[in-house]
């Protein structure tokens, strides 16, 4: 989880866990982008199979610490500074072409932040595996008529297919949290959703517990929304498919 204990964090100290997120992430020769390694706790595991990582760490004092904490490795470069403000394609070794991915323990308050752009630049890696809050987890791989279901499944499997590979209990983490957690997998997409889509999506989800008639209603005329037979719907009981139709029905001539 990228950022300190003062932060939050909880390190994951599982040595079983660790080893499986890395045996399900990352294959031999892979480049790995690791967002958040903390202690160096994963780390270790990845650079037992990766050709190099990358390690982006958001505390200084962790980020200095991790080199000797994993061996002084020559296959380890860290980078001192926010996820969120790096470009992921500059960091990456121009020998690595479709051999990277990205590994990470993500902090509940910048999950769908750091998934976002993780999809964003999703032709630069093969594969993302990211150890999150179960509750988010299940809305990621989430299908249309589940409570779960709403706007991150949709971004999440327009591009990619995300797959719940298994639960991570409490007690596998120092300090201990409150809630379960589990690792998902994102065997991405190479192509990029429509333009327009995402937005429409979007604006589907906006108040979960209307129709998407009163959800829409500022995107398109009365008339055409009348007329499309899933408008008196909630976005939630649709599925992916049935709502990138009625995008295509009220976005068509």
């Amino acid at each position: 989880m990228q950022g300190g204990a003062k932060l939050g964090q909880h390190f994951l100290q599982d040595e079983g866990v660790l080893a499986r997120i890395a045996s399900a992430g990352v294959s031999l020769g892979d480049t790995v982008v690791e967002i958040g390694p903390g202690r160096g706790a994963l780390t270790k595991h990845l650079l037992g199979i990766a050709r190099h990582v990358v390690a982006i760490e958001l505390d200084a004092g962790l980020a200095e610490a991790l080199p000797q904490r994993c061996g002084a490795s020559q296959s380890l470069t860290v980078i001192t500074a926010d996820i969120l403000q790096v470009s992921l394609p500059d960091i990456l070794p121009q020998s690595s072409p479709g051999r990277s991915v990205v590994v990470g323990n993500l902090p509940y308050y910048i999950t769908s932040p750091i998934l976002r752009k993780v999809l964003a630049a999703r032709h630069e890696f093969r594969c993302a595996t990211f150890l999150m809050q179960e509750e988010v987890a299940d809305r990621v791989v989430a299908s249309g008529g589940s409570r779960a279901f709403g706007f991150l499944s949709c971004l999440c499997q327009l591009q990619s297919s995300p797959e719940k590979l298994f639960r991570v209990p409490p007690d596998a983490f120092e300090p201990r949290p409150a809630v379960h957690s589990a690792v998902v997998r994102f065997d991405v997409a190479g192509e990029p959703p429509p333009a327009g889509l995402l937005a429409f999506l979007s604006a589907c989800f906006r108040q979960p517990r209307k129709t998407l008639k009163n959800n829409l209603a500022v995107r398109y005329p009365p008339e055409r929304l009348n007329a499309d037979p899933c408008a008196r719907m909630r976005a939630q009981q649709l599925s992916l498919g049935k709502l990138r139709e009625m995008w295509e029905r009220l976005e068509g001539p």
